[in-house]
């Protein structure tokens, strides 16, 4: 489940690019695939940009655009692996314009969603090992698997269904939490919460000083991580005030950011 949850997140904020999919034995035929899967959701995402010349939707349709250019000519110069990355970064922006021109939820805020239930259910099954209700333990299994689906839904681009299924699985864990008549911790959910943004906040601000080398970071990429590190603040500052539902959202929120500061930067070349 852990190695699921890190695939998730490395997938979808584009830190580091998953082994299993771009490793040193990557086929030319399976990079093919990918980059004729790219080009058919970038003709998606511009066909209902074609409708509606909204600026935002435009500005990730070039994007995308521009990495998927970028993948063909390391496809065609043998350069699989990296062709694999960009084709998959490209595709990324492309579903960004699909969902919001659907109204289909932020890939961010999805991602940001799956880790909070992801991490409550791993407390909830280390709480419940001590409850003798067997149907608590039936239910969390359940939301288990619910969980499993979700992240499977989000690494297939299905955000959506990936929100819907992870809902249910947090709502399960802690209907199994009242039947052992425990409740969320939602001071240590918080703590944790804000542990785990820190971790991703330092991720982002590595990986895009290193891709840029002590050069300037472009004003969306630098907007976006200073707006992650305000927010992140304020979560703090709720939760030392005992406001812990509210800086949990707020840290969520400030994660969001951190993965779009990534994206949007590796979209800067």
């Amino acid at each position: 489940m852990r190695r699921l949850q890190a695939a998730l997140w490395i997938a979808i904020a584009g830190l580091v690019v998953p082994a299993t999919a771009f490793g040193q034995n990557v086929t030319a035929d399976r990079v093919r695939g990918d980059l004729e899967l790219t080009d058919r959701r970038i003709e998606q995402a511009a066909a209902l940009v074609s409708a509606v010349a909204d600026v935002r939707a435009l500005s990730e349709l070039d994007l995308a655009r521009d990495l998927q250019a970028r993948a063909r000519t390391a496809f065609n110069a043998g350069q699989y692996p990296m062709a694999g990355r960009l084709t998959m970064e490209a595709r990324r922006h492309a579903d960004r314009v699909v969902a919001f021109m659907r109204g289909l939820p932020d890939p961010d805020r999805v991602l940001a969603q799956l880790e909070r239930t992801r991490d409550m259910l791993e407390r909830a099954s280390d709480r419940i090992q001590e409850c003798v209700e067997d149907r608590a333990r039936a239910m969390l299994h359940v939301a288990f698997d619910m969980q499993d689906r979700a992240e499977n839904a989000a690494l297939g681009s299905r955000y959506l269904g990936a929100l819907q299924l992870t809902m249910g699985a947090r709502e399960r864990g802690l209907r199994a939490l009242r039947l052992c008549r425990m409740e969320e911790d939602l001071q240590d959910a918080a703590d944790r919460a804000l542990r785990r943004t820190d971790q991703v906040l330092s991720r982002a601000r590595e990986r895009l000083e290193s891709r840029f080398s002590g050069q300037p970071l472009p004003g969306p990429a630098r907007d976006a991580l200073a707006r992650a590190v305000e927010v992140q603040d304020d979560a703090r500052r709720q939760s030392r005030s005992e406001h812990y539902e509210a800086s949990l959202r707020l840290t969520l929120s400030a994660r969001s950011l951190a993965h779009r500061a990534v994206r949007l930067g590796n979209g800067a070349f």
